[in-house]
């Protein structure tokens, strides 16, 4: 039974006031508790973003924090690596641009695979909010570390599945919780509040030009010493759930069943099990089911691999593009920033207009759909990158060996070639957008289609995509140097379009069967 009532006023229930239709008007009606609501009502009742707990925006400041950190010490890392001191750009260690990118391509992929042991430590030992402690501080000692070798002389789990519950809009019509909208509403939330972090680089950048190094490094410093303050006051704030231990050996060894039985999940159940090998597993057929719908969303991320190879390009080989133009007083590693800088702008665009368009008019777009959207827009950037460096090599003084110092336009290599470094802005601000689609749907399957015990490890599997993507980076190491970059940007931006169309064609089915699953 739904209750509600008007203070003051008498407690009107559903038994004496009848079926109250969802177009009424119900201003200053509440309810005298959260009830759960009915099918007919969440079959008709426009559906809206639940509360959200306390505990997930203490998470998303910390992660704002350590994003913040990330940023705005790899903001201005590749000029670090690539550049010498007296170069025409700072820098530091003088490094070519191919050892530069592989360095940053290492160090991303490092990175992005740590997470995986990580989660798994989280699972069977630490506990996730003493892992997250720890792990945090770890970052925070990196960091440090990177600060004081640059000095002179030194170079989820708050939000809890809910059922839905009838509420009273602003507007007085009635609503209905809903748990998917409450899900990507907070991966959007907190995808947000990640590139706010991530504006860090605009400001590092700057100090790395004008003042030093160990300037742009100590505001991430700081910041990450702030992100302390609510881990440990509001310690009782996050879930702190039991220790479940790793599910890592008994998927290992349903896997090991399933392919003896010919690739069959079913086949590692304990029914077959114990009827064709007289075998009694530890495991149930929930389990197996289980299983299944991670390993299918494990395979839904594979082509990710492909995305982040491309959008890592922002963190090293676009930056050095950006080194080759005119940049008009403005640090050629501070242009990056247009990524975070569009997502902030364009999150609440597409939240507000976008998603709320299709919700009110019950049109549902799947995340397969919404996923391919995001990976098409990042094909769009890599083919506008790719034409960006072809005016590049079009233009004076050096055309294809920009800042050559065998170029006597260059004048040693401080002039660089006449075009305009703010012809990047399109390809970050369409990478961005994509972020939007691709990223924050994509991290949002993976915790809807996960597995309550295989949360953790699936959420590291899809951090490790961008890990393997950085990896694969080095394969383009060869193209990574005039007069190739047409080559390189190229064979990005055609493996991109690739990526898009086979994404489609292999999970267009697979909108359906998450929503059977």
């Amino acid at each position: 039974m739904i209750t509600y009532f008007t203070s003051p006023g008498p407690i009107l229930t559903k038994e004496a006031a009848g079926e109250l239709p969802s177009e009424g008007d119900y201003t200053g009606i509440e309810y005298s508790r959260r009830q759960e609501a009915t099918e007919s009502e969440i079959d008709n009742l426009l559906h809206v973003v639940d509360d959200i707990p306390i505990a997930v925006w203490l998470a998303a400041l910390v992660g704002a924090a350590e994003r913040f950190a990330w940023y705005g010490n790899t903001g201005p890392l590749q000029n670090y690596l690539q550049q010498s001191p007296d170069s025409a750009i700072a820098g530091a260690l003088g490094l070519s641009q191919a050892a530069a990118s592989n360095i940053n391509s290492a160090f991303l992929a490092v990175s992005y695979f740590t997470p995986i042991p990580a989660a798994l430590l989280a699972d069977s030992w630490l506990g996730r909010y003493n892992g997250l402690v720890i792990f945090y501080i770890t970052t925070l000692i990196g960091v440090l570390v990177l600060f004081v070798t640059a000095l002179p002389q030194l170079v989820h789990t708050g939000y809890a599945k809910r059922t839905a519950i009838v509420r009273v809009l602003k507007s007085g019509k009635l609503a209905v919780t809903d748990r998917s909208l409450t899900i990507r509403y907070i991966y959007n939330a907190f995808n947000w509040l990640v590139n706010f972090g991530g504006l860090a680089a605009l400001g590092t950048t700057f100090l790395e030009r004008y003042a030093s190094f160990w300037a742009a490094y100590l505001g991430p410093l700081i910041v990450m010493f702030l992100g302390l303050i609510p881990l440990t006051l509001w310690a009782k704030r996050f879930a702190k759930e039991p220790l479940s231990g790793t599910v890592i050996p008994q998927v290992s060894q349903v896997t090991a069943y399933a392919v003896k039985g010919g690739f069959i999940m079913d086949a590692a159940k304990p029914g077959p099990q114990l009827e064709k090998h007289n075998r009694t597993v530890p495991w149930d057929d929930l389990f197996v089911d289980e299983l299944k719908i991670g390993y299918h969303t494990c395979r839904v991320l594979i082509p990710f691999i492909i995305y982040w190879l491309c959008l890592n390009q922002t963190f090293h080989n676009l930056i050095s593009q950006a080194g080759t133009m005119i940049g008009s007083g403005v640090p050629n590693d501070s242009i990056k920033s247009l990524n975070p800088i569009s997502i902030l702008l364009f999150t609440p665009l597409v939240e507000s207009i976008i998603y709320s368009f299709l919700t009110r008019h019950k049109i549902t777009i799947g995340p397969i759909t919404t996923i391919t959207i995001g990976i098409a827009i990042l094909s769009v950037s890599q083919i506008l990158a790719a034409v960006v460096q072809h005016i590049i090599y079009t233009s004076p003084p050096c055309y294809r060996f920009p800042l050559s110092l065998s170029c006597p336009g260059s004048d040693k290599g401080k002039i660089p070639n006449q075009v305009s470094m703010f012809l990047q802005v399109p390809v970050y601000v369409t990478g961005g957008i994509s972020e939007i689609f691709a990223v924050t749907t994509a991290l949002e399957f993976a915790y809807n289609q996960s597995p309550a015990s295989m949360r953790s490890v699936i959420q590291s599997y899809w951090l490790s995509t961008a890990g393997i993507g950085s990896l694969l980076s080095l394969a383009f190491t060869p193209l990574a140097k005039d007069p190739y970059f047409v080559i390189m940007r190229g064979s990005l931006a055609g493996l991109m379009v690739v990526t898009t169309v086979a994404f489609r064609i292999l999970f267009r089915r697979s909108n359906v069967l998450m929503d059977m699953l």
